[in-house]
């Protein structure tokens, strides 16, 4: 039995692949600050509920009971865009060599993800901690 035929560490693991993936494009966005012509990407935001369906199915053989998610207006975006698509960013300015890289919009995303990021290894750890106390194991 592998980390990942938990669900939780599943779920975990597919959110720190998304934000691998994240960093690249706003870390390609960045290097192209320069560049003429050039229009930022970005990464349709990952489906939650799609994420916990997918979760819920895996542990559908197990003990625990599946998690139905409830349906409820979506804040900020369609929650029905595919997990990992990138599209071009909608850029509010453009400068006069065509390049729609907004620096300091970009240096936010870069920080955030840094920190969702951080988030994810912290609640990974825990939980891989909760899985050597429940096995009697020591913290090391």
């Amino acid at each position: 039995m592998s980390l990942n035929d938990i669900p939780i560490m599943a779920a975990l693991t597919q959110r720190m692949k998304w934000l691998n993936q994240n960093q690249t494009v706003i870390s390609q966005n960045i290097a192209n600050a320069d560049t003429p012509g050039y229009k930022p990407s970005a990464l349709t935001p990952q489906d939650f509920s799609a994420l916990v369906e997918s979760v819920s199915r895996s542990s559908a053989g197990m003990a625990i009971a599946p998690v139905k998610p409830v349906e409820i207006a979506p804040i900020g975006g369609d929650l029905s865009t595919p997990a990992f698509g990138q599209s071009e960013a909608s850029a509010r300015e453009t400068s006069q060599n065509g390049n729609a890289v907004v620096l300091e919009e970009e240096m936010m995303k870069l920080a955030d993800n840094q920190m969702q990021y951080a988030m994810i290894t912290n609640l990974y750890k825990k939980n891989v901690s909760l899985l050597k106390a429940a096995m009697g194991k020591s913290r090391s």
